[in-house]
């Protein structure tokens, strides 16, 4: 399933009555879930609540892809947004963020939230690593394939 694809199913159903829209076959999964979907004490509490989607992409397509930095040291890796969303460093304005520069990240921990047509997205570690660089700022509008973090593996 290609972008577009993605970004037009989204669409349905986010204008569509569906709370919930779920999609399988051999190479993706995908679970959309809307505000409305959650207990009321969860989606109540503001808009950067996690709303998941899951997807079997490729990583090499989504996460690391290496740079004129990483080719000077093969440890640093770009790790790329997998789409065009509005990039958030914590899952809400007034919490933590998730990561900062120099914090050592184990494989699965949250990095951050992408939000795409009112879908909030996790964007998870796909190894152990060091943030080296947060490459862009909070609220900030991102593009496919745009460098997120630099980072250092292990």
């Amino acid at each position: 399933m290609d972008i577009k694809t993605l970004k037009d199913i989204i669409k349905i159903v986010e204008n569509s009555q569906f709370v919930e829209f779920s999609y399988k076959d051999d190479e993706l999964e995908i679970t959309l879930k809307k505000k409305e979907a959650f207990p009321e004490s969860v989606a109540g509490q503001d808009n950067l609540r996690v709303t998941e989607v899951v997807s079997q992409y490729p990583t090499q397509s989504i996460v690391a892809k290496s740079t004129e930095e990483s080719e000077k040291d093969p440890n640093l890796i770009e790790i790329r947004s997998p789409m065009v969303a509005t990039f958030y460093r914590a899952p809400a304005p007034d919490a933590k963020p998730y990561v900062e520069e120099g914090q050592k990240v184990k494989k699965g921990e949250v990095l951050c939230i992408l939000e795409a047509m009112k879908i909030m997205n996790e964007l998870e570690a796909e190894f152990d690593c060091t943030i080296e660089k947060i490459l862009v700022e909070n609220a900030q509008k991102v593009e496919f394939d745009q460098p997120l973090f630099l980072v250092r593996k292990g």
